[in-house]
């Protein structure tokens, strides 16, 4: 009992174990801080480092191979950020999580501080908090909030990254290091902070998140001077936060969000406060609304070939199937359960609102659901050269499968089977779904080359050859015909069925007259799919 208690008492006064969470968006000064926080003495867990990059970071990452490893492999299955709310404790990343929660409790048994950088980690704070809660280790956060405007040009040079998406992910790193962090060990200190008073700086953060300080502080300032180079700042403008302010040209909610994180991080107290988080709240809602979560492999594509089959008469669905598995697509079709499994699982969520709301694949409700499908269609996509999807579960959600299609940048063929409106002239109901689905699909699929099939006419030899050229050929280029002229505006189901059926038979005769099917389109699609019929 007695050594039960001493072993007790021993416990709660011995220094608690750190982990010192380096935050931030990538190209905000983390690789200098990170370098600056081990010559305080904290170890950075392992010689296995990201080598450095001669002509993007000479001086080197300091990002630890081994977190590297289980934090790509998490990204290659909770692909977008912000991830599902609960992602930390899904079944989908459980191995992941079983292997960072032994790499740190094996580094803990015999040290005492650890300090992890890679950008990714902003991504996944709430699983780094739930394991580091796991093994009785406390994280340390330090969040370095710099210029957006210095990060997309430094993502540009570094990477060429488009300046938009590198924005969007600025945003979102930016966004989830002060969401995530929110009543925790934290600090939040400018990119100015850290290269113009460095040793002050890294006073305030061993002070304020009770990190070991070496007792000689002449050598911490001299392993310091012979190791920041301001002469690698390459893409620092030396903008005021003035002058930030008065730029028209730069984004209003980022503009926003960097002036937030700058006042918070000369103010403490503000930055403890409830109007604080409120505000990030705010601003990450309202980022998630505007954008959807952020796809993470914005700069990959996958090559090789899409053949997607748009349509709900099956009979005609699985004749085009039969024909395109011919031609050696590799098909995935209503049979193979998974596939329609997702298809229809988002479908029926979907039932509940108004599915032609097309921005619905930015839904974060449907992140999960979103991240599934892009896992599935990247897997076959990569898989086979050349594949398919021909289910008439599809049509249901064509704008979603077209958005993380888009993602991937996909090269797609599209073959929409449309039906005889004029068959269905004697059941309204019938020739509302029919018209909203078309409509449906030709707008979401109008930026990728698609080929219009009347259903009935999947049988005929000159479809069938048609088809097979329109699969083959590697590159699809459609002439504009200006001469078709545009039909009268919509007024009712009969005389929207009309206008709708002379465009598609026009379409379906010359992909050059695909033009004024969708300027058409564009001009009455929302009252088409919300209005005509009703």
């Amino acid at each position: 009992m007695a050594n039960s208690l001493m072993q007790h008492l021993m416990n709660r006064w011995r220094p608690k174990k750190k982990a010192v969470l380096i935050l931030g968006s990538g190209r905000s000064g983390t690789s200098v801080l990170t370098k600056c926080i081990s010559f305080m003495g904290i170890s950075l867990g392992t010689n296995n480092l990201l080598g450095p990059s001669k002509k993007i970071n000479p001086k080197g990452y300091f990002e630890n191979k081994d977190v590297i490893k289980i934090h790509k492999s998490i990204g290659s299955k909770i692909r977008y950020r912000p991830a599902f709310a609960g992602y930390e404790d899904s079944a989908k990343i459980k191995k992941d999580r079983e292997n960072l929660t032994k790499y740190l409790t094996d580094f803990f048994a015999d040290e005492r501080y650890l300090a992890i950088k890679d950008p990714r980690m902003n991504d996944y704070i709430e699983l780094w908090q739930a394991v580091l809660a796991d093994i009785n280790v406390q994280p340390a956060e330090i969040i370095l909030i710099r210029n957006p405007i210095d990060v997309v040009n430094s993502n540009s040079r570094a990477w060429h990254r488009d300046a938009t998406l590198a924005l969007r992910q600025w945003q979102v790193r930016t966004l989830l290091s002060l969401r995530d962090t929110k009543n925790q060990n934290r600090i939040l200190i400018t990119y100015e902070a850290l290269f113009n008073e460095t040793l002050p700086t890294l006073k305030r953060i061993a002070d304020q998140l009770q990190l070991p300080w070496p007792s000689d502080e002449g050598t911490l300032q001299a392993e310091i001077d012979g190791f920041i180079d301001p002469n690698l700042q390459h893409s620092d403008s030396a903008q005021s936060l003035a002058d930030f302010k008065a730029d028209n040209n730069i984004d209003p909610d980022a503009k926003t969000l960097y002036l937030l994180a700058v006042r918070a991080a000369n103010d403490p107290e503000f930055f403890e406060s409830e109007e604080f988080d409120l505000k990030i709240k705010q601003l990450t809602d309202q980022y998630v609304t505007k954008h959807g979560s952020l796809y993470r492999d914005f700069n990959k594509k996958i090559p090789g070939k899409t053949v997607y089959v748009w349509g709900n008469d099956a009979a005609a669905v699985e004749h085009v199937n039969d024909q395109l598995t011919e031609l050696g697509v590799v098909l995935q079709t209503a049979d193979n359960t998974r596939a329609h499994q997702l298809q229809t699982q988002l479908s029926q969520k979907l039932s509940t609102s108004q599915p032609w709301e097309v921005t619905y694949p930015k839904d974060y409700a449907l992140v999960s659901d979103k991240e599934d499908l892009n896992n599935f269609i990247r897997k076959h996509a990569k898989h086979d050269d050349v594949w398919g999807l021909g289910d008439v579960a599809a049509s249901s959600v064509v704008e979603m499968i077209m958005a993380v299609s888009d993602e991937m940048g996909l090269a797609t063929r599209n073959l929409v089977l449309v039906a005889d409106f004029e068959q269905l002239q004697q059941d309204p109901a019938a020739l509302k779904v029919a018209l909203r689905s078309t409509v449906r699909v030709l707008h979401a699929v109008k930026d990728q080359p698609y080929l219009i099939i009347p259903a009935a006419a999947v049988t005929q030899p000159d479809t069938q050859t048609q088809l097979a050229t329109f699969v083959q050929q590697d590159e699809v280029v459609v002439e504009t015909n200006s001469a078709v002229s545009m039909p009268e505006a919509p007024l009712t189901l009969a005389q929207v069925a009309q206008n709708l059926a002379q465009l598609i038979t026009a379409a379906s005769q010359d992909p050059a007259n695909q033009a004024a099917l969708q300027q058409y389109l564009a001009l009455y699609h929302d009252k088409i799919l919300k209005q005509i019929g009703d």
